[in-house]
């Protein structure tokens, strides 16, 4: 079933959608859908093969940021079917953040032709996903000059995978927990709110909050994400208590 809908999916997208899969979200009545992207196979006329509404806002904008768009919402329909969810669009508040059914809670996340949705129906949680590129050159540099302070670049030397893996690891671990802490925090907070203070393990990363987010969120509290990885961009994702 879950692969017939995902070759559904693929086959509407004609080109536009590849490698759908499903990932193993490791929480209960949660699913975590990842799929690749090609701009180039781009056209708006896939907005209604997908039955997706282009929003008023993305009317003007360039094929590469409506690409992004509907490759994301393409995914949160992807999982609202594995959860036996009827399709419901999904639009955007006012600080971007997706507005979710009421019964459902998520996240979603693209990056240079990849993207995912995590989603769940326990809406007492928040969601958090993100896939990002493998860092090299100047996006690996600036993460280590932007996001990583001296003792985190100092621990992405250690643990079993190489320095950029780690970079890129830590980057989208500190992406994917921003977006979880969002509507408790109701604010935006910078990289420097969230440490990593030990290397990567197979198949999670820890970060501990280095700054009072809120009298809920203190210095110190800990957040445990899972991850994994393809051959050119990682996924981190976690979900955390809704209040």
């Amino acid at each position: 079933m879950t692969q017939s809908l995902l070759s559904d999916l693929q086959t509407r997208a004609q080109g536009f959608l590849s490698d759908l899969r499903t990932e193993d979200s490791g929480l209960p009545d949660t699913v975590l859908v990842t799929a690749a992207y090609r701009d180039t196979a781009f056209t708006p006329e896939l907005f209604r093969a997908l039955d997706i509404p282009l929003p008023d806002r993305l009317h003007r904008a360039v094929d590469k940021r409506r690409a992004e768009y509907l490759a994301g919402r393409a995914m949160t329909l992807a999982a609202m079917a594995l959860l036996g969810h009827a399709p419901t669009p999904v639009s955007n508040a006012a600080s971007r953040a997706p507005v979710w059914p009421a019964d459902l809670t998520g996240s979603i996340s693209h990056a240079r032709g990849r993207c995912a949705c995590l989603l769940s129906r326990n809406t007492e949680q928040t969601c958090g996903v993100d896939t990002e590129a493998m860092a090299s050159g100047r996006s690996l540099a600036a993460i280590l000059s932007e996001t990583l302070s001296p003792e985190e670049r100092e621990t992405i030397t250690k643990g079993a995978f190489p320095v950029a893996t780690n970079a890129t690891l830590a980057f989208s671990a500190k992406e994917a927990l921003f977006k979880a802490l969002y509507p408790r925090v109701n604010r935006h907070f910078g990289f420097d709110a969230a440490t990593l203070r030990s290397p990567p393990d197979a198949r999670s990363l820890t970060l501990t909050l280095a700054t009072n987010l809120t009298e809920a969120l203190g210095a110190g509290q800990s957040f445990t994400l899972r991850h994994s990885q393809t051959d050119t961009h990682v996924l981190t994702w976690l979900v955390t208590p809704a209040s």
